[in-house]
């Protein structure tokens, strides 16, 4: 197959790369194809620094030892994690560099605790799809916050294609969780709707947004697997006077994924 005739698949499967959605032998003939095609590999470098600015969000968590050794048996990196220990050995010839498909420190970087390579990109930036580590014993306390479970989330790009916003939906508890990823800009007096755009009929509000762009928002009856993407629009506070559609400017969309 002739994929320089559809770049907008190239861009596609790049992204659906690293994202880790693209698996089993799909992933091995994209692999393929990319090791003998520079712009297959432009392709999957530029998605790469796309959704680098979300390993930003979460603070460093060190996931059990059990996590490392199933990622790289997995990923057949285990004689590399040997080879990465430092000996006190003679010094031998540099090994040659490896492809962007084999770097572990990569991998290691988006990998952070997953319980499933779907969502290899965006664990590192819901850091509640971490599993949580064994706490130590301590008295008792009064109340714990329930845990997060994301089950969907959407990297919002600007009309440049930059990533400006993460939103990771918690479908079982009925909340959308919203961080930066970069500049929001908000116009005074003017502000921010989300917006789910179904594969078709008509948008449906999801509700307002902090105009930091970092917070919570309730999604009440609304499920995720009801649309395929979602959007921003700048209002007029309030929202939106139509809930079918926005009235102002959209300035943020982005394809909203499972997570596993």
């Amino acid at each position: 197959m002739n994929l320089h005739r559809y770049p907008q698949l190239v861009d596609l499967l790049a992204a659906e790369y690293v994202l880790g959605t693209l698996r089993g032998g799909a992933r091995r003939r994209f692999e393929r194809y990319a090791d003998h095609d520079t712009t297959i590999r432009k392709a999957v470098e530029q998605w790469q620094r796309r959704i680098s600015p979300m390993a930003e969000l979460a603070e460093p968590r060190m996931p059990p030892a059990a996590v490392w050794d199933a990622i790289e048996r997995r990923l057949g990196l285990t004689a590399t994690r040997e080879a990465a220990r430092p000996r006190t050995v003679v010094e031998t010839p540099a090994r040659p560099s490896r492809s962007i498909f084999e770097n572990l420190a990569f991998w290691r970087g988006w990998a952070l605790g997953v319980t499933g390579l779907a969502a290899v990109a965006v664990v590192v930036a819901v850091r509640s799809l971490l599993p949580s580590a064994t706490p130590p014993v301590t008295a008792p306390t009064v109340a714990q916050q329930p845990e997060t479970a994301v089950s969907h989330v959407a990297v919002l790009n600007n009309k440049d294609a930059h990533p400006v916003m993460l939103v990771a939906w918690d479908e079982a508890h009925s909340t959308m969780s919203v961080h930066p990823l970069g500049k929001v800009e908000l116009p005074a007096g003017r502000a921010m709707e989300l917006w789910g755009i179904p594969a078709s009929g008509h948008p449906v509000s999801l509700g307002m947004l902090p105009d930091s762009a970092n917070g919570k928002v309730t999604a009440g009856q609304q499920k995720p697997e009801n649309y395929a993407a979602l959007a921003v629009s700048i209002e007029a506070p309030g929202g939106s006077p139509d809930h079918n559609a926005p009235s102002g400017p959209v300035v943020f969309t982005g394809k909203l994924l499972p997570v596993s």
